[in-house]
């Protein structure tokens, strides 16, 4: 194993001698350092769009696509986006999913109707639902930022999120959620937090209790006032959607769904997986967590407990222990990348020994005791979509 040192250039003696007599690990150590260097003289903007850019690449990589199991339903949403109550395939069974249906009915809206024109569209959603972490972190005197937040959304739970259900509605929530808690504008935070209220109720619920301790601690007495207000959009957004879904002939919800479970089933699984799922709600932004300067301030003892109360305690009341968690802790850290005090030397030394970690250890989702990982395997059931044939059962 070679010395960091060797990567920076008081290190350049003690590389030239590994160069040597290793060549492998000479080449990977100038890699390296060449795009540290690189990176480290880059105009911040410059910076965020490649580390954004770098994140989706690097996450399709190595999670692959997969495509969303009832994505011709919400499909049929689109196709009937300006009477969803007439959408034959949303009244299927429960009917749960006419509570999902902003990104369907956007895609309607804007005329991506046709099978393909709907994927075309939900994989940009994805590619945005990924980048924009680290887009709205960018700020005109700091990079420390954006490396963080790289970490987080390339080494975390929020891209194979995004990527393992092409065609569903959890990229609208992410996107939403990112713009609720990162954006400094009060009023665009409130409206994001009403269209996550609108998609999904109960992320909606579940971040904004999460969000507020963090809100508390970064914005104090301001902090709360937010808090206020995004609450009166959530409310707002549930009372919505639950009068339009009555509109269009109800929709079941997610605890009635649940408790058809056998609770023998549901805790088997949550023991047999749970530090897997630990894992996999943060990835490799547990490394920042747990970083001396991080988890000695108040601020980073929060983020700990509050993202291992999430791991702990979601896969307990939710099927799809990962994604629910992976999107609840999307309140809390983001909420701290984009507005709380951070040291730039102790960003600049998580970002030196992490950032290869996040760019290349994979983050498996766990559903219901089995792990997710979509790879390549649904490539040529993505291609079959993309050309018009509507494949169910996926």
């Amino acid at each position: 194993m070679f010395h960091l040192a060797a990567l920076t250039g008081a290190g350049l003696g003690r590389g030239s001698y590994y160069r040597d007599r290793i060549p492998s690990v000479a080449q990977n150590q100038d890699l390296t350092r060449r795009i540290r260097v690189k990176l480290t003289g880059a105009h911040p903007f410059v910076l965020t769009f490649i580390l954004a850019s770098g994140a989706l690449i690097a996450t399709v990589l190595k999670t692959g696509v997969g495509i969303h199991p009832e994505w011709h339903r919400l499909w049929d949403g689109a196709i009937h986006w300006q009477d969803i109550s007439q959408s034959p395939l949303l009244a299927e069974g429960d009917a749960s999913l006419r509570s999902n249906i902003v990104g369907s009915w956007l895609s309607g809206v804007l005329g991506f109707s046709s099978a393909h024109r709907y994927l075309f569209l939900a994989f940009f959603f994805a590619a945005i639902a990924i980048m924009l972490p680290i887009l709205l972190s960018y700020r005109s005197d700091s990079r420390s930022r954006v490396k963080l937040a790289f970490i987080f959304v390339a080494g975390g739970s929020l891209a194979p999120i995004a990527l393992t259900w092409i065609g569903g509605y959890d990229t609208v929530s992410i996107i939403a959620l990112t713009v609720a808690v990162m954006v400094r504008n009060h009023w665009v935070s409130s409206l994001a937090w009403f269209v996550l209220a609108l998609n999904h109720s109960p992320v909606a619920l579940l971040a904004l209790v999460a969000w507020l301790p963090i809100a508390w601690l970064i914005w104090q007495r301001d902090g709360l006032i937010r808090f206020v207000t995004s609450a009166g959009s959530v409310a707002a957004g549930v009372i919505a959607m639950h009068e339009i879904t009555n509109a269009w002939g109800g929709s079941a919800d997610r605890l009635t769904l649940f408790q058809a479970i056998p609770f023998d089933t549901i805790l088997n699984c949550y023991l047999t997986m749970l530090p897997l799922t630990t894992f996999s709600v943060l990835g490799v932004g547990w490394v920042v967590l747990v970083d001396r300067n991080i988890r000695s301030s108040i601020i980073g003892r929060v983020l700990i407990l509050e993202t291992l109360a999430i791991s702990l305690t979601v896969p307990l009341i939710a099927i799809d222990a990962s994604r629910i968690a992976g999107l609840i802790v999307i309140a809390p850290i983001f909420a701290w990348v984009a507005h709380a005090d951070i040291s730039v030397r102790s960003a600049e030394t998580i970002w030196r020994h992490t950032w290869f970690l996040a760019t290349v250890v994979p983050v498996f989702l766990v559903w219901q005791g089995a792990l997710l990982h979509p790879g390549w395997n649904h490539l040529e059931i993505v291609q079959r979509a993309l050309d018009g044939q509507v494949i169910r059962g996926l």
